[in-house]
């Protein structure tokens, strides 16, 4: 399930958040940098997410956001 996408950078919310889309064909309204293409197929998929340099004292109580499966 590789991707040959070489973007570096992700739209943001207003709020400053992103949401990456990871799906086999491209969701109405997503923007190119927020969506990551995968090969249909039921596949025991795992996501990890890499926090670099993270404020300790903000992230005390912060846990990351459950990931949704759309239909």
């Amino acid at each position: 399930m590789c991707s040959d996408r070489r973007e570096s950078h992700v739209g943001h919310h207003e709020e400053g958040g992103i949401a990456i889309h990871i799906a086999a064909e491209q969701p109405e309204g997503v923007p190119d940098e927020n969506w990551l293409p995968v090969v249909r197929g039921d596949y025991g998929m795992d996501i990890i997410m890499r926090i670099y340099a993270p404020d300790l004292e903000k992230s005390a109580d912060w846990s990351p956001p459950v990931a949704e499966k759309l239909e």
